[in-house]
């Protein structure tokens, strides 16, 4: 069993943010100061937190995709001039490119997977949805809905046919077709 160690702090305090990655090659994506949204992008080298180039929008309430600070999908969130946002951009390691939009435009929505294939989960547009998309690399396909709608949820998987989501009382896993109640928490 390991135990959890202080590291380094974000370079730019904030909530609402993204991120994906790993213990040793991960990437924080936008999010909301105290002064206000942020696009900052912070790439995490297992050490350190270093400023890189900033997303296109700035966005809180997103979700983001993938294995590394090289590669990741950011998507959906919100900022004051809307409140749902279908905004998808992928990140290659030195720059982001806008890409396919979400099918359903939300916020405070959940993501896993590695880019390409990744997926984009619940959230919430005038009430919490239960809907999933999956990510081949150039768009997105609406699939099956979770059982319990919800948003500001927890969530882990590998890619787009492994996944959990955690809140609203219950636990939920993605097998590439359907979600199943596995448990309850």
């Amino acid at each position: 069993a390991g135990s959890w160690a202080t590291a380094a702090n974000l370079n730019t305090a904030r909530f609402y943010g993204s991120g994906a990655g790993t213990s040793t090659s991960a990437l924080m994506v936008s999010g909301e100061t105290p002064s206000g949204d942020t696009h900052n992008v912070e790439s995490w080298d297992g050490s350190s937190w270093t400023e890189v180039a900033n997303v296109n929008q700035n966005i809180r309430g997103g979700a983001a995709a993938g294995a590394s600070n090289s590669a990741v999908i950011e998507f959906g969130g919100y900022n004051p001039s809307a409140y749902n946002i279908s905004t998808c951009e992928h990140w290659n390691g030195s720059s982001w490119t806008e890409v396919a939009d979400l099918g359903t435009a939300r916020r405070y929505l959940a993501g896993s997977g590695q880019y390409p294939s990744a997926l984009c989960y619940g959230g919430y547009t005038t009430t919490a949805i239960g809907n999933t998309e999956t990510w081949n690399g150039s768009s997105w396909t609406e699939v099956a809905d979770f059982n319990t709608a919800r948003s500001e949820m927890g969530s882990c998987g590998t890619d787009s046919t492994n996944a959990l989501v955690m809140g609203a009382s219950n636990t939920e896993s993605w097998n590439g077709s359907t979600w199943t109640e596995i448990a309850d928490l």
